[in-house]
């Protein structure tokens, strides 16, 4: 299937494997009233002892009050646009995370809800899942996996990996 065409849609229990997981903020995590989505502050507990950032591009004053205003743990890692010369669409972010925590792009899933972000994260070599939070499949085009919402999947960390299951779409 080309990346032109939005993903097929299909049920999978089985966990993929991954070294890192790196979360955009804005629409992925919060919302536009800098709340938490549901499911966000889940998933960032169940990458505790893991390698986890938040990649953004705003600025790192913004981030770090949208994260506190929405309750959500600092990361251990928070990449924003003071730290890259080229925000999303550009994979600039996401490298830097994956450098800076010392794994390899193409052992790194993103979870992104633009399709700014999603091509980002892919030019950088990485998995994404597309979360759509209510917005059209063709966001995701590009995405390997999509989800409705950050409640359709599950991060479980074991042996020095994070685990992804994905309960409700995937990417064929």
């Amino acid at each position: 299937m080309s990346d032109s065409n939005p993903p097929d849609v299909h049920c999978t229990h089985v966990p993929h494997r991954y070294d890192a997981v790196f979360f955009d903020l804005f629409g992925t995590l919060i919302d536009e009233t800098a709340t938490a989505v549901s499911g966000a502050l889940e998933r960032l507990e169940e990458c505790r002892g893991a390698p986890w950032a938040i990649v953004t591009s705003t600025d790192a004053r913004l981030a770090l009050r949208l994260i506190a205003r929405a309750r959500l743990p600092n990361p251990p890692l928070l990449v924003t646009a003071d730290d890259v010369a080229r925000n999303k669409p550009a994979p600039d972010g996401y490298l830097y995370a994956a450098a800076r925590l010392g794994v390899l792009p193409c052992r790194s899933v993103v979870l992104e809800d633009t399709a700014g972000g999603i091509a980002a994260a892919r030019s950088a070599g990485m998995d994404v899942v597309a979360v759509l939070g209510g917005r059209p499949a063709e966001l995701a085009i590009g995405a390997t996996f999509v989800v409705a919402d950050l409640m359709t999947l599950r991060l479980r960390r074991s042996e020095g990996a994070v685990y992804l299951t994905l309960e409700e779409r995937e990417r064929r």
